[in-house]
C-alpha cells in the first residue's frame, strides 16, 4: 500500500508542476508605469483612418523575422517598454489594434506587413542605437536610446537593427 501512495504522490506533484509550466504567462507582460525594473510607458495613437473596413480586416498581420515577443494594444491604451528593449508599434488591421514588438536581442530584423503610421521607443541601455532600413538596405533613420516616443511611417521600412 505504501508504494501506491508514493506513486500517487509523484503523479500528483508532476501534474502540479506541468500545470504551472503551461499556465504561466509571458515574463514580459505590460507593467505599471512605476515598475521597479525600469522602462517607460508608450501610449498608442488613434487608429488610422479607414481602420475596421472589410479590406483592412482581410490584411495580413505585421510580423518580424526572426520573431520577437509582441502584444496587441488598443488605440489610446498604454504598454510598458522595459529597459533594455527597443519597442515598436504598428497598426495591425487584421486585429484592429496596435501590435507592439519588443526587440531585445541584438539583431537585424526583417519586417513584413508593416504599413502606415505607428511609433517606437528605444529604452535600451548603454546608448545602443537602433537603425531603420529601406528595401535596398539604405539607412533611413537612427533611433536614439533616449526613452522618447517617436512617430514613424513604417511603409518604407523593410528592416530594423536594434543595436
Amino acid at each position: 500500500m505504501r508504494t501506491k501512495r508514493s506513486l500517487l504522490g509523484v503523479i500528483g506533484t508532476l501534474t502540479l508542476v506541468l500545470a504551472s509550466v503551461f499556465t504561466t504567462g509571458p515574463a514580459q507582460a505590460a507593467s505599471a508605469p512605476d515598475d521597479k525594473r525600469g522602462g517607460h510607458m508608450m501610449i498608442m495613437p488613434s487608429a488610422p483612418e479607414g481602420a475596421g473596413s472589410a479590406q483592412a480586416l482581410a490584411a495580413a498581420p505585421p510580423t518580424t523575422s526572426p520573431g520577437v515577443y509582441s502584444v496587441h494594444v488598443p488605440p489610446g491604451s498604454g504598454v510598458f517598454c522595459r529597459t533594455g528593449n527597443l519597442c515598436a508599434a504598428v497598426y495591425d488591421p487584421s486585429a484592429g489594434t496596435f501590435k507592439v514588438f519588443f526587440f531585445y536581442s541584438c539583431n537585424r530584423y526583417s519586417l513584413s506587413n508593416w504599413n502606415g503610421w505607428g511609433e517606437f521607443q528605444n529604452s535600451q541601455t548603454g546608448g545602443a542605437l537602433g537603425h531603420l532600413y529601406d528595401g535596398n538596405g539604405n539607412h533611413l533613420r537612427v533611433m536614439f536610446a533616449d526613452n522618447g516616443v517617436y512617430a514613424q511611417d513604417w511603409a518604407p521600412v523593410w528592416s530594423l537593427r536594434n543595436c
